[in-house]
Parts: C-alpha cells; sequence; structure tokens
C-alpha cells in the first residue's frame, strides 16, 4: 500500500470532480451489473450471474467502461454528464500500466470531438495549476497547452508511411511496412495487426514528450462507436490523447445512426469469434438509445494512467489499496 500515491489519487478525483460539477455537467452513477460489458473484439469482460428466488439465472457483466450506460442516459434527456466509475477488463490486463480493475473518467457534452478536444485543454490546464506534486520530466512542460495532429501526419512524420494509401493498398502496406519495421510481417497479418505493429514500435513512444498531444482522425474501420467523417468516410472523428508516450484517453463524435451501429456490432462479434473469444449479446436498449441522442461528443480517460504521468509514477499498482498481483505458476 503506497498512502501518498492513494491521497494523490483522491486529491485529483475531487479536482476532477470540482471541475465538471463548475461547469454544470451533471454527475451520472451507472450500473455495474450490465447485459453486455463492451463489444471491442480485443476488450474482455468479467462475467456473473443473478439468480432469482426460482432459481432462474441471468447471464451479466461487469463493465469495460460505462460508456454503454451513459449513452443510455443520454437518449433519455440528459446532455451534459460526466462520472468516475469503475471498469473492469479481463484476460491479461495486468502490468505497470494496465489493472484488471480500474476508475474511468467519462464525459459527454453536446457538439463533436473537437468540442471535447476544447474540454481536454482547459481540464489539463485546470489539473497541471491544481494538482501537487506535479511532475515535469525533462523537455516536457505542461504549460505549453496540447499540441494536434492527425493520425495520417503521424505515420507520415515518424514512419515515412501513407495511412491512407495502406488503408486501402494491402500490398503496399505490407511492403512499406515490413520496410520501415525492418522485420518480417507475418502472411496473415491484416491491416490493423500491421498497423499496431508500426504504431507501437515507431510511433507512440514518441508521442506527447514534449507536451500532451491530441492524435485525430482514426481510419473508419477502427472506430466502432464513432461518427465517420462526411467528405469521404474514410476516417472517423475519433481521437486520443498522449502524454510521454502513454495513451490516456479515446474519444470521438458518437455514432447515432442505429443501422450502423448494429452493424459494426454485428462485425465486432463475428471477429470475436475468428479470434477464438466468445461474443458478447448486443445491448437492445443502447441501440435504441443512441438514436434518441443530440449530436454528441464523448471521452473516456483511465485515470490512474493520468495519474502516472502527473505524478511521474511508473507501475500503475501503486494507486491501488490492494492491487492484483499476477499469478502464481506452479
Amino acid at each position: 500500500m503506497n498512502k501518498d500515491r492513494l491521497e494523490q489519487k483522491r486529491a485529483l478525483i475531487n479536482l476532477i470532480r470540482q471541475f465538471f460539477v463548475d461547469r454544470e455537467f451533471f454527475e451520472i452513477e451507472t450500473p455495474v451489473l450490465v447485459p453486455s460489458p463492451g463489444m471491442e473484439p480485443h476488450l474482455h469482460g468479467f462475467k456473473t450471474s443473478y439468480v432469482d428466488e426460482t432459481g432462474i439465472s441471468r447471464e451479466y457483466f461487469l463493465p469495460t467502461s460505462p460508456e454503454f450506460a451513459i449513452k443510455k442516459a443520454l437518449g433519455n434527456g440528459y446532455e451534459k454528464v460526466f462520472e468516475i466509475a469503475r471498469a473492469f477488463r479481463n484476460l491479461g490486463e495486468l502490468g505497470p500500466q494496465h489493472h484488471p480493475e480500474f476508475n474511468m473518467l467519462e464525459w459527454y457534452r453536446p457538439g463533436d470531438y473537437r468540442d471535447v478536444m476544447a474540454d481536454v485543454e482547459t481540464l489539463l490546464q485546470f489539473i497541471s495549476e491544481q494538482f501537487h506534486p506535479l511532475s515535469h520530466p525533462n523537455g516536457f512542460s505542461w504549460e505549453a497547452g496540447v499540441g494536434r495532429i492527425t493520425i495520417q501526419d503521424c505515420f507520415q512524420e515518424h514512419a515515412s508511411l501513407d495511412l491512407r494509401r495502406g488503408i486501402s493498398e494491402e500490398a503496399y502496406w505490407r511492403r512499406e511496412a515490413q520496410g520501415v519495421l525492418n522485420e518480417r510481417v507475418p502472411g496473415d497479418d491484416t491491416f490493423e495487426d500491421i498497423f499496431f505493429r508500426v504504431w507501437m514500435k515507431l510511433i507512440e513512444p514518441k508521442l506527447g514528450m514534449d507536451r500532451p498531444v491530441i492524435v485525430y482522425d482514426y481510419p473508419a474501420s477502427m472506430s466502432a462507436l464513432a461518427q465517420l467523417k462526411q467528405a469521404d468516410k474514410v476516417w472517423a472523428e475519433r481521437f486520443e490523447l498522449y502524454i510521454q508516450g502513454v495513451e490516456i484517453a479515446n474519444a470521438f463524435s458518437e455514432l447515432r445512426d442505429q443501422d450502423e451501429q448494429r452493424h459494426r456490432f454485428e462485425r465486432s462479434s463475428q471477429l470475436r469469434e475468428e479470434l477464438g473469444y466468445p461474443p458478447h449479446p448486443i445491448d437492445e436498449d443502447l441501440i435504441q438509445a443512441i438514436a434518441q441522442m443530440q449530436p454528441t461528443g464523448g471521452i473516456a480517460i483511465g485515470l490512474e494512467r493520468l495519474l502516472m504521468v502527473l505524478t511521474g509514477e511508473k507501475d500503475i499498482s501503486q494507486f491501488f489499496l490492494q492491487p492484483l498481483t499476477a499469478a502464481r505458476r506452479r
């Protein structure tokens, strides 16, 4: 137990709550037992069940994010909301930057991802002025504001790859990626597999090293819950926040098309099965709710990850009262 880190965590939560309440966001409270933990192919939930007095059992999950439940509230008339919620992720989510149980800050507001970008800048400025002790790594400035760069420019600048061309030309993508990686790319690697090989080796470690940076306009195929950009629908209105090479937040303009959302969920379920994972149930109430939402931007921030970059801590477990430890092998 690290008493100092736990007190810093409580101080940050209090600051965040003050920030959003002062700006007239409503603090919502979502359930911990949910019908679907999320639909992303590579996220895995904890499963449990409720048994009634007759012995009939109903399956539930712990949420990988409060997102689905918050969107149901948005579909029922709420507009500006935030929550600091418990989230749970299974199957290998344990390491220096991962813990199976953690706190997720999410907020949603009328507008789109550009409005959320502005919120992020204001929040980080507020935190950097109020949070103590604040880490100041060599060459990094909290005062310099938040930079912005498209993901297309990230690949061009750090890997000399044309991401847009790679989306449509498999031969180009595989050949050129193999060259910049200086390693063999397996023949069965998908576009996304190669994307993440390049991203994690050549790009991500360089992001946000001098100040926080927003990377925006992700490929449409990698944005299951985001609105597509209308110009050509190659890109989605999605961004991620990076600080000191660490992904801190994921955000987007929220999709409000019921048919498209169902199609994407079905495709995610199919991909989960292809990867050998059990499909997650589609939350029908969510499908109905998103059509009732007004244009909305939303974001999720891993609170303990944010604490890591604020304090300079390298081990996320220091922010938990009783952290899980890796199982011992016999």
